[in-house]
C-alpha cells in the first residue's frame, strides 16, 4: 500500500493518506533548538538536550498516538464546527467515514458539559481557571453532527528542515509549516489561511502546545518539582512558562497577531475529561484567560478572524526558549511575512549548500533520491543531534555512544565539518587515559555549568551532582570496539579537510592527563594491542559492536579486524606526517592481529564470531545455532586482512546464508536456547534485533566490501535491497518512514518478517551514505589526492557527481563503455570556464601525461550551472583537456584515478574542473 511519494524538485516526501499505521517523522533544527515532528504535527521541542532542555511534553507509546504535538485548531463561529490543519488531533473523517476512535465528531454541547463538569471539580487551581470555566459554562451548545460527517482533505510534507500540513475542509484551505530557522533558538509556525467558499466566514483559530518541566524524567516521575515549581502568564499576547526554582529556564509562546484570548494551564484549554481532540475552549469557542503558578502549563492562543471570498489570512506562532523579553524579540522580528519568508530561504540555502557538497545522478532515481537528499540528511540528524530524541528514544537518556558517534562522524565531514569536530574533540575527552572510550557518556560532564543567573550562595531545594563519576567506568564495562572507531573518523575528518595541524591539539583524557590528538589515536590502537586472548585475538570484553554479544575474558575476531583497520589508518597518517617509525610500528601492530585471525578464527568457510571465555568457537559450522555471523565478516575484506581467497568465501557464504528480500540477516540460525557464555543474544527472542534480525547498520558493510573485492552487482543488491524508498509501495509489510533507514527490520524467524523498527537515529545512514558515495561511486578523499574508484552494476552505461573538496567543484562524468564493474582505464580533466562559475581560464600550459594532476584550492564562486544539487553537464569538456594515467591502488588491486593535492601553480585560479573517467 502506498501512503506518498517523494517530490525530488522540492526535496520532500510528501504524505498523501496522513492515517499512516505509524507515525512519519521529520527532525527540524540544525543547532541547539530541536522538534520531532509527524505528519499529523504530534511530537516535541527540546533546547539542546532532550532530557534536560525539554520545552513542550510528550507521552510515546500512548492512546491516542503520539500527543501531544504542535498544533492549530480552527472553529467556525457559524455553527461551532471545528478542525486542526493537521488531521490530528480532531480527526475529521477522511473520506466521510470515521477513521479510528479519534475522528468521532464531538457535539459540542455534549463536550462542552464535560469540559464544565471537569473545570467546576478543578477550580481550587485558581480564580483564573474559574474564570475559564465561566466563559465555557455561557458557551452555547452546537450540533456539530452533521458539519463533522463532511470529508475533509489532508496532506503533509517533510523537506529538510520542515514539516508542512495542509487541510481542506467546508472551503477552508489551511496551512501550517513549521521550521527552526537557523542560528535560532525556537520554532516558527508560518500558518496560511484561505476562504475558497462564496461566503463570508468568521474563524477562531486558536495555536496550542502543552509545556514540559525541561528535565524529562522529573516532568515524568517527580510531581512537586514538575507541577509546582513552575507558572505561566500572559502579557503583551505573550506567554512564559517559569520554571521558578530554576531562575535561568522559561519557554515562551507568542505569535504575530494580536490574540483575541489566551489560555496558560492546560486544564482550562483542554477540560479536565476531554483530549487534544475535543479542547473545551475549541468546543466552547473561548479561551478563558488562564494563568497561575503549579499545574499542567500550555500556550494557547486564539485569534477571531473574518475571511470575505477569496480572502487570505497569514500569521506565525512562534515557540521557542528564553523569557517574554526573548519572546518579544522573535515576535517583533517575525512580524512581516516577508521576516518569515526570509527565514524559510535561508534555512534553504543551508540545506542547498550542504547537497551541492556532494550531488550525484545515476542510472538509480532510489540512489538519487536518498544521497542528494534523505541519507544525508538523517546522517547529519545522527551526528548534530546523537541517538536519545525520537519517538523511540524520547529523552530519558542523554549523551554519546561512543561507538555511534565515532562512526556517525564518517560521513558527512564534507557537509558538516564544524559539527564533526566539536564531536571528535567531546569523544576524546570521554577517552580514558589507557585508551578506551567510555561506552554511554554526557559531554556536559566536562563543561562547565551554563547557569550564570543562579544568585552565588544559593542552594536549590534538589541536589544536582556537579560531576558524575560513574560514567567513568572501568575496563570491566568497557566496550572492545569504542576506541578503535575514532582512529579513522578523525583521520576522515583530517583527510576531508586538510587541517595536519588538527592532530597536534592538546586534548584531556577523562580521567586525568592530556596528550596531543594523534597520541590519542596511538593510545587507542594500542589498548587492543595490549589486551589481547589466548589466540591473539582481541579480548571481547563487556561486549564488542554486538552489545548483546558479551565475551567477558573470551576473543573477538570482529575487534582484530577493526584493530587491523585502525592501525593502517594510522599508520598511513603516520608517514603523511613524517613519522615513519610510527607507521613501522603500527603496521606491524596490523600485521599481528591479521595473522591471529587467520591463523586462530578461520573455519573452512568463514570467519568464527570469536571465542567464549572458556575458549569455545562462536560462529562455526560445527555449531548448533549462531553458526554464522554478519558483522565481523565484511571487515575480513575492509581492513585487508583477508587473504583475497578467503575474503571471497567469506563474503559467498554471507551472500549464500544470510540474504533476504528485505536485507541481510545479522545471524544464522537463530538462537533459541540460552547460553550466557555466548552473551544475552541467547536471551532475545529469534527474529528480533540481535537474534538474527535483519540488523541495519552492518548491511552497510558487505556493500563496502564486495565494492572492495570488485563485484559490483553485488555491491549494488546488498544497497539497493536495504534502501527504504525501494518500499514505499508495500508500507503494510514495511510500515516505517520510506525516507529513512531504520536501526532493524524483523528478521525471517519472526512473525512480523519485513516489519522495520526504530527509524532515523541509526547508524545505517551514516554508513550507507559512505558506502554508497565512497564505494559504489567511488569518491572519496585520501592523503595524497581525491580518489574515483568506482565499482558499479555492469549495466550502468555510467553517472556524474559533482564533489566540492578544499575550494575546488570536481563535476566528474564516469563512462562505462564496455560494462564493467571497475577499473580506470582512461582519465581526463580540463577547467571550466567563468561562464559556468570557474575562476579560471584555463591552464598556462599542458601538464604531462601520467601526471597527478595538482588542483590549487581557491575559493568557490556561485556562478550559474552549479547553485543546484544536480551537476552541469560534465561531458563538456572545456579548455586544453589533460590526460592522465590510472594509478594501481595496491589495497584493491586495480587502476583507480586520483587528483593530487592542491599545489601546481599552472592551475592557479582553478575552482571548477570537469573530469571524465572510462572504465574499462
Amino acid at each position: 500500500m502506498r501512503y506518498g511519494h517523494f517530490d525530488p524538485a522540492a526535496h520532500e516526501y510528501v504524505i498523501d493518506r496522513v492515517d499512516v499505521p505509524v507515525s512519519w517523522i521529520n527532525f527540524l533544527g540544525t543547532e541547539d533548538f530541536c522538534t520531532v515532528i509527524n505528519q499529523v504535527a504530534g511530537g516535541y521541542s527540546f533546547y539542546r538536550s532532550s532530557e534536560r532542555g525539554r520545552v513542550t511534553r510528550f507521552r510515546p507509546n500512548g492512546v491516542p498516538r503520539d500527543r501531544p504535538g504542535h498544533y492549530v485548531y480552527l472553529r467556525d463561529r457559524s455553527d461551532g464546527d471545528f478542525w486542526s490543519i493537521s488531521w490530528q488531533p480532531v480527526g475529521k473523517p477522511l473520506d466521510g467515514s470515521a477513521v479510528g476512535d479519534t475522528a468521532r465528531s464531538v457535539d459540542a454541547g455534549e463536550a462542552g458539559e464535560t469540559a464544565k463538569a471537569g473545570n467546576t471539580a478543578g477550580n481550587t487551581a485558581g480564580d483564573a481557571i474559574k474564570a475559564g470555566d465561566e466563559a465555557r459554562a455561557g458557551a452555547p451548545a452546537k450540533d456539530t453532527a452533521s458539519a463533522g460527517s463532511r470529508p475533509a482533505q489532508y496532506r503533509a510534507r517533510h523537506g529538510l528542515g520542515y514539516s508542512q500540513f495542509e487541510s481542506t475542509y467546508r472551503g477552508i484551505e489551511a496551512t501550517q509549516r513549521v521550521f527552526v530557522p537557523i542560528e535560532s533558538a525556537c520554532e516558527v509556525w508560518d500558518v496560511t489561511v484561505t476562504n475558497h467558499s462564496t461566503e463570508t466566514r468568521r474563524l477562531d483559530l486558536f495555536g496550542y502546545v502543552e509545556f514540559s518541566f525541561h528535565t524529562v524524567l522529573i516532568d515524568n516521575q517527580n510531581f512537586q518539582m514538575s507541577l509546582y515549581s513552575a507558572g505561566a502568564t500572559c502579557e503583551d499576547g505573550i506567554i512564559q512558562d517559569d520554571f521558578y526554582y530554576e531562575p535561568w529556564t522559561y519557554h515562551y509562546f507568542t505569535s504575530t497577531l494580536e490574540p483575541t484570548a489566551f489560555d496558560c494551564l492546560r486544564d482550562s484549554f483542554i477540560g479536565a475529561w476531554n483530549t487534544e481532540s475535543n479542547p473545551a475552549a475549541v468546543v466552547s469557542g473561548q479561551c478563558g484567560g488562564s494563568s497561575g503558578t503549579t499545574q499542567n502549563h500550555c500556550g494557547a492562543l486564539q485569534h477571531t478572524v473574518t475571511l470575505a471570498p477569496g480572502q487570505t489570512i497569514r500569521l506565525a506562532y512562534i515557540l521557542g526558549y528564553g523569557d517574554r523579553a526573548k519572546g518579544a524579540t522573535m515576535r517583533q522580528r517575525f512580524t512581516s511575512p516577508g521576516a518569515v519568508d526570509q527565514a524559510f530561504d535561508a534555512l534553504h540555502h543551508h540545506w542547498r549548500k550542504r547537497r551541492d557538497k556532494l550531488a550525484v545522478g545515476t542510472a538509480s532515481d532510489t540512489m538519487n533520491l536518498l544521497l542528494n537528499d534523505w541519507t544525508l540528511y538523517q546522517a547529519e540528524t545522527c551526528v548534530v543531534w546523537s541517538r536519545f530524541a525520537s519517538f523511540v528514544e524520547v529523552g530519558g537518556r542523554t549523551g554519546l555512544g561512543y561507538r555511534d558517534t565515532a562512526q556517525d562522524l564518517m560521513s558527512v565531514p564534507h557537509t558538516n565539518p564544524a559539527a564533526v569536530e566539536r564531536r571528535i574533540m567531546e569523544l576524546l575527552r570521554g577517552q580514558m587515559a589507557v585508551g578506551y572510550g567510555l561506552h554511554l557518556f554526557d559531554p556536559d560532564l566536562f563543561a562547565e555549568a551554563e547557569h550564570p543567573d543562579i544568585p552565588v550562595g544559593v542552594k536549590l531545594p534538589t541536589v544536582v551532582p556537579s560531576t558524575n563519576y560513574e560514567q567513568l567506568h572501568g575496563i570491566a564495562d568497557a566496550c572492545s570496539d569504542d576506541h578503535l572507531w575514532l582512529v579513522p573518523s578523525t583521520l576522515a575528518y583530517v583527510k576531508e579537510t586538510g587541517d595536519l595541524g588538527f592532530l597536534d591539539r592538546v586534548v584531556g583524557f577523562a580521567d586525568s592527563g592530556q596528550a596531543t590528538v594523534y597520541e590519542h589515536l596511538l593510545r587507542a590502537v594500542d589498548f587492543t594491542s595490549a589486551h589481547l586472548g589466548a589466540n591473539g585475538l582481541a579480548q571481547g570484553l563487556r561486549a564488542d559492536w554486538n552489545d548483546c554479544l558479551n565475551l567477558g575474558g573470551g576473543e573477538s575476531t570482529l575487534v582484530s579486524f577493526l584493530h587491523v583497520w585502525a592501525a593502517r589508518e594510522l599508520a598511513a597518517a603516520a608517514r603523511h606526517l613524517g613519522r615513519p617509525l610510527d607507521a613501522e610500528r603500527l603496521e606491524a601492530v596490523a600485521a599481528a592481529s591479521a595473522e591471529a585471525a587467520n591463523q586462530a578464527a578461520w573455519d573452512g568457510d568463514w570467519y568464527l564470531r570469536g571465542f567464549t571465555a572458556d575458549g569455545q568457537p562462536i560462529g562455526s559450522a560445527d555449531s548448533a545455532e549462531g553458526k554464522l555471523f554478519l558483522e565481523h565478516m565484511p571487515w575480513a575484506v575492509i581492513s585487508g586482512a583477508a587473504p583475497d581467497a578467503r575474503a571471497r568465501r567469506a563474503m559467498d557464504a554471507v551472500w549464500d546464508h544470510l540474504r533476504s528480500p528485505y536485507g541481510t540477516h545479522l545471524l544464522w540460525p537463530c538462537y533459541t536456547a540460552v547460553d550466557d557464555s555466548i552473551g544475552y543474544v541467547t536471551r532475545v527472542y529469534p527474529g528480533v534485533k540481535e537474534n538474527g534480525a535483519i540488523f541495519s547498520h552492518p548491511n552497510a558493510w558487505p556493500v563496502i566490501a564486495e565494492a572492495i573485492l570488485g563485484r559490483g552487482e553485488r555491491a549494488w543488491e546488498y544497497y539497493e535491497t536495504m534502501a527504504p524508498a525501494r518500499f514505499n509501495d508495500s508500507i503494510e509489510v514495511r510500515w516505517a518512514e520510506p525516507y529513512a533507514y531504520c536501526q532493524f527490520i524483523y528478521g525471517r524467524d519472526h512473525a512480523l518478517y519485513g516489519r522495520a523498527e526504530n527509524p532515523w537515529l541509526t547508524g545505517t545512514a551514516g554508513w550507507m551514505y559512505t558506502a554508497a558515495t565512497q564505494h559504489i561511486l567511488g569518491v572519496r578523499p585520501d592523503w595524497d589526492g581525491l580518489v574515483i574508484d568506482p565499482c558499479i552494476p555492469p549495466a550502468w552505461d555510467g553517472f556524474t557527481v559533482q564533489r566540492q573538496w578544499r575550494g575546488v567543484t570536481y563535476q566528474i562524468e564516469v563512462i562505462n563503455p564496455d560494462h564493467v564493474s571497475c577499473g580506470v582505464v582512461g582519465i581526463e580533466v580540463s577547467p571550466l570556464p567563468a561562464a559556468l562559475g570557474a575562476a579560471g581560464s584555463g591552464p598556462a600550459g599542458p601538464v604531462p601525461a601520467g601526471s597527478s594532476l595538482a588542483v590549487p584550492a581557491a575559493p568557490l564562486p556561485s556562478g550559474p550551472g552549479f547553485a543546484g544539487p544536480t551537476c552541469p553537464d560534465p561531458a563538456r569538456m572545456h579548455g586544453p583537456v589533460v590526460q592522465l594515467r590510472p594509478l594501481v591502488d595496491p589495497s584493491r588491486g586495480r587502476p583507480v584515478a586520483r587528483l593530487g593535492l592542491p599545489a601546481a601553480p599552472d592551475l592557479a585560479g582553478v575552482s571548477h574542473l570537469a573530469v571524465r573517467i572510462t572504465l574499462g
